[in-house]
Order: C-alpha cells, then structure tokens, then sequence
C-alpha cells in the first residue's frame, strides 16, 4: 500500500480544534459552576430569611433545600469541593477552586466567586513606610480596608460575631470574582509589604491553628509563622504552650523592615506602658528568608522610654486619608485633645454605632482610656463626679474584656485597666491631653 507523505501543515488544524475543544469545554464548566454558586446563593438568602442568620456550613444549606425536596451537591463542575465563609454578620463569600483547585493568586486566572463584600465602599486608605525605630500604636483604621498602592489590591480583616470569626480578606476593586481569604480563623492585625504582593498578620487565640506573625505571598499563596523562629531567638528557654501577646507597630520601606511588639504573657493583665516599651520592640528584615526562617532584631537603646513618651497621634502612618471609607474617615476624626466631656462623647459614639467593625474592639480600649484619665484628673481635684467617671471606666473594659473577636492584647490592658479602677486607682499612663483646671 503507498504510504501518504506527512505534511506538518495537517498538524495544526488537529491542534487548534484540541485547544479549541479544550477552552470550550473549560469555558463550559467554569459556567456551570458560576451556575452552581448562584443556586446555593438562593438556598443562603433563603435561609438567612428563615433564621435571621448566615449558616455556619454548608451542611445547614443543604439540609433546608433538602427538607424542600431540593438536593444540593457541595461541589462544583470540576469536582472539587466548593469553599463557604461566613464573613460578617450578613456578609459571605461561596467559590469554586477552579481547575487547578488551587485558592485565586493574582496573577492566574480568577475562579469563580460569588460574595455579598463586594458591594462595599472601593476606596480605602493607603498605608505609608515609617523610617523611625520607635514603638507605635497600630492604626485600627487599616483593618476596614488598606489598598496596596503597588498592585491595587484591597487588604481588609472581617468579623462574624456569632461564630467569633475574624478573617483576613484580599480582594481586587476591579474583578469582583477575585478573592483570597488567609487561612487562620482569628486574625488580629495586618500590614501590606512594599511590594504589594506580600503581607504580614498577627492571629492570636484560635482553637483550631497556632497562634503567630506570619508571612503571606500572595503570588504561591503560601504562609509562614515566623513566631516560632523568634522564640528560639528570645524565648528558648520558655515552654511551647508559652502565650504571647503581639501587635504590629509600623513598617520600614527601607531597608526595609517590619516592626512589631512581642511579649511573653506573664499573666491575663497586661500594662500598657510595659508592653509599648522598647524592650519589646523587635524589626524583622524584609527579604527572601520571610518565607523560610527569619532572625529579628532588637532595637538597641534607652529602654526606659514607651510609646506613651511619643505623639500618639497615628496620621504618619498614612500615606493618603483623602480615600477613607466612611467609618474609616469617623475614626481619623476621633482626638485625644480638648474637651473631656467632648472627647468621652465622640469616643463614645464611635464604639457605640460600630459594634460589629474590627475597630469597635481599639475604640472601647481608647475610650476606657480617656475614662482613665478624666477620672485621674478630677480625682486630683476632689470632684464628686471621678466616681462616675470610675464607673463608666470600668464597663467600658468590661465590654472590651468581653468582646471574644478582640484582639488578645487589647482584652488583655483592658483588664489591668479595670483592676486599678476597681481599686479606685487610676492606671499610670496618659493617653490625652485634657484642659487643666481654671
């Protein structure tokens, strides 16, 4: 039989139909999941109608349509196991791994993704580098929405109070299917990295993960706790079930390094005084070795000195305020001068129409503060109103001391601040700057 020569001209029709199938058969599946997600987005609404609450699982998602003779499977079209999150008391997110079942990285393509935050403000502060090496209080208002100048990505820490979540959300303003959610139930703090595709989290009390700083690369999506490492360094000869009380300070855009404040926990009280001070001020380097093993560096000077001898006012750490979000621009407005009964007043308001913000938890310990101080300064004028004042000092701690998505540090100076009121004592540290008596 004559053999019929190969051309290399037939092999590209055969290739582009392979590709062509291929593309339109993953098309296909990308919608059927997209199609998936907006089923289960019905059986959400519905059940939230029904409960007056989000479900915490899938598994009550499924067992309403079920009673309904509805069957709902939890995966999507490429087989995978669909991903739920309860992010606020009325916010979720449901998407699909895609493909690769892999989480969103952004630089792949997006998998598909129905969430409820998107409908959120888009405009958000800017985070700025701070070249001193001193101790900070961190800035509450990153945690509603820091965006990356680099990359334009949106940072944000959201909180569900009913199952004592507080997640750790990246998002992009300009695809709305585009989510990365870090994987620890309790994230307290963040912080973008220059880069824009880096950041670093503090995540304290979980009952399923340990507690650390870790670092995240947003480009493999892969995390590493550096607090092991730097309990080695400080620490090693403390137990490892030791607790630690952590909170980021700032960062350093160069050379680059990230500030924080680190303590063992000698007891649930914590002074703040003590806790800001430099001997608890650690600076890690920026570079490769964040994602393998770290070395921190203390700060070497006057260790006497604390945040509380510095301007407490948190402005420098912005780089731009003109993109605030409403609750964001409340907070930039709050002050620690002038008028006590002014002040008490706008703290108060703040904490008390932001219950459910990431910021309530800072707003109740800076008001119990001023509390704090009032008390301090009326007690010294023998004024019959410093018991009052006491008094509302101390429900303001012990709102904060109750609140289980707080931060641990911040629950932890709200009960060192109730025992001195308690004892009629104010605690020895000043946060405002009150008018003196006339």
């Amino acid at each position: 039989m004559r053999k019929v020569p190969f051309s290399v001209s037939w092999f590209f029709p055969i290739l582009w139909t392979t590709l062509s199938l291929s593309a339109a058969h993953g098309f296909l599946q990308w919608n059927k999941t997209r199609t998936t997600l907006e089923e289960f987005q019905h059986w959400i609404e519905r059940f939230e109608k029904n409960y007056h609450r989000l479900p915490f699982q899938l598994a009550e998602v499924r067992a309403l349509a079920q009673a309904h003779k509805h069957r709902l499977a939890p995966y999507d079209n490429y087989g995978m196991r669909l991903q739920y999150l309860p992010l606020t008391e009325t916010d979720y997110l449901i998407k699909s791994f895609g493909r690769d079942e892999l989480e969103n990285r952004p630089l792949t393509r997006v998998d598909p993704t129905i969430s409820t935050i998107s409908k959120k403000a888009e405009t958000f502060i800017q985070a700025a580098g701070l070249q001193q090496s001193i101790p900070q209080f961190y800035q509450p208002a990153f945690l509603e929405g820091t965006q990356s100048p680099e990359t334009g990505l949106i940072a944000s820490v959201v909180i569900q109070p009913l199952f004592h979540l507080r997640q750790l959300l990246i998002r992009s303003p300009k695809n709305a299917d585009f989510y990365m959610v870090a994987f620890h139930d309790t994230v307290e703090e963040f912080m973008w990295l220059p880069s824009g595709m880096e950041v670093v989290f503090t995540a304290f009390g979980s009952q399923r993960y340990e507690d650390g700083i870790f670092y995240w690369n947003l480009k493999d999506n892969s995390i590493h706790n550096m607090l092991p490492d730097i309990r080695k360094q400080f620490w090693k000869d403390l137990p490892d079930d030791w607790l630690f009380y952590g909170s980021l300070s700032h960062i350093n855009h160069a050379p680059g390094l990230i500030y924080l404040l680190l303590a063992p926990a000698g007891s649930e009280e914590l002074n703040p005084k003590d806790f800001y001070s430099f001997k608890n001020l650690l600076a890690i380097p920026i570079n490769e070795a964040l994602a393998d093993k770290v070395e921190a560096q203390r700060i070497q000077t006057d260790l006497a000195f604390t945040a509380f001898d510095y301007d407490l006012t948190q402005d420098r750490l912005l780089k731009t305020a003109e993109m605030a979000s409403p609750v964001q621009q409340e907070w930039l407005a709050l002050s620690l001068e002038g008028d006590t009964e002014e002040l008490i007043s706008s703290w108060q308001d703040f904490s008390s129409n932001h219950p459910t913000s990431p910021m309530c938890a800072y707003g109740l310990w800076w008001l119990a503060s001023v509390y704090n101080d009032a008390f301090q300064q009326l007690s010294a004028r023998g004024s019959v109103e410093a018991q009052v004042i006491r008094g509302f000092g101390i429900e303001m701690t012990e709102a904060l001391i109750e609140m289980p998505t707080a931060p641990r540090y911040l629950r932890a100076m709200g009960r060192f601040l109730k025992k001195h009121l308690m004892q009629s004592k104010a605690a020895d540290y000043h946060v405002t700057t009150l008018p003196s008596e006339g």
